[in-house]
């Protein structure tokens, strides 16, 4: 009896050790006892922001290089050095917009950090098929297992449409949300979560991940939008809330914000808070441009104070078994 007791003991302390010995280096998972940092100035909402309504595009193709003919050197160099021309790839109904050019099919690996702790390597996949498109995101985390994030959808009059956002954490159950749009691009939210809770879908209506590429892919289509100080204003929905949120811009800077890109052409967007609200989350995004304005660097700062960063480490063209059918 005092042999089986003192195995346990054994047992236990070597349970406890390893532990402690995770918490110390990972810390506690969704477990945070740090304050939320105040609110810069200048993200702080005091007066109502006229809410532009949502504008239209035309969706287009990446510029492609034209291939010089087989003439005299002299000639070559002229039509290399010639501008590109877009292909268009057939605008929504024919109707005139903002210009909106799809960022290509490409998996990204970047460094998760949490509290400014790094962990493993996370991995994002973007597939499209030019009318269609496919968000997956996944973050390795000790303990309790990835955090898990997916977008699908289509492309609508207003740029990227989800149909279902869903996100995992861990073991525990996916939450998801669901867009019942209708041919103009409004409808309804579903969410699992809060069954009961409808609101009507705006057109244009994003999730926490499709807006960015949303931002990208308006960018590709004139990086003439969005200059510094300006704010972008959209309805935004999480695995349980459908909000209006406003990003301040920055504007185009060369900085070195995205440390593997070292100092190159970035967009900066945050997202602002209103005075009177409970701080609820602090985003901050980096676009880039060497990347089509892919994001290079995201942070996300929790109510409970944890911080929550991804920046870039690597891209790599799309697995061909990930493409969309």
């Amino acid at each position: 009896m005092i042999r089986r007791n003192s195995l346990w003991i054994v047992i236990s302390a070597i349970f406890l050790s390893i532990a402690g010995h995770l918490i110390l280096f990972f810390g506690i998972p969704f477990i945070s006892f740090r304050t939320p940092p105040p609110v810069p100035e200048d993200l702080i909402i005091k007066t109502d922001i006229r809410v532009e309504p949502p504008q239209k595009i035309q969706l287009s193709a990446k510029p492609k290089k034209k291939l010089p003919p087989k003439t005299s050197s002299t000639n070559a160099a002229k039509t290399i050095n010639q501008p590109m021309e877009a292909e268009q790839g057939g605008a929504l109904g024919n109707q005139s917009g903002q210009a909106f050019i799809l960022p290509e099919s490409s998996t990204l690996y970047y460094d998760a950090f949490v509290d400014g702790q790094l962990y493993q390597t996370g991995q994002l996949d973007w597939v499209t098929d030019g009318r269609n498109y496919r968000l997956y995101v996944n973050i390795p985390y000790a303990l309790v297992g990835p955090f898990v994030f997916e977008s699908r959808g289509s492309v609508d009059a207003y740029g990227l449409a989800p149909s279902i956002y869903w996100t995992q954490r861990g073991t525990k159950p996916p939450r998801y949300s669901r867009f019942d749009r209708d041919p103009k691009g409004a409808g309804k939210m579903f969410f699992s979560e809060k069954p009961e809770f409808t609101p009507d879908l705006l057109p244009g209506t994003q999730d926490r991940f499709s807006l960015m590429f949303q931002f990208a892919s308006l960018l590709n289509g004139s990086n003439q939008i969005d200059e510094a100080g300006s704010i972008k204003a959209l309805p935004v929905v999480d695995y349980n809330t459908l909000e209006m949120w406003q990003f301040k811009s920055y504007g185009e800077l060369e900085s070195e914000d995205i440390p593997s890109l070292g100092k190159t052409v970035n967009r900066h967007y945050a997202l602002m808070q209103r005075e009177n609200d409970p701080y609820k989350r602090q985003v901050d995004i980096w676009l880039a441009r060497d990347l089509d304005w892919l994001p290079g660097r995201i942070r996300s700062r929790e109510s409970n104070g944890r911080v929550v960063e991804l920046i870039f480490r690597q891209k790599a063209p799309i697995d061909k078994a990930r493409l969309l059918n």
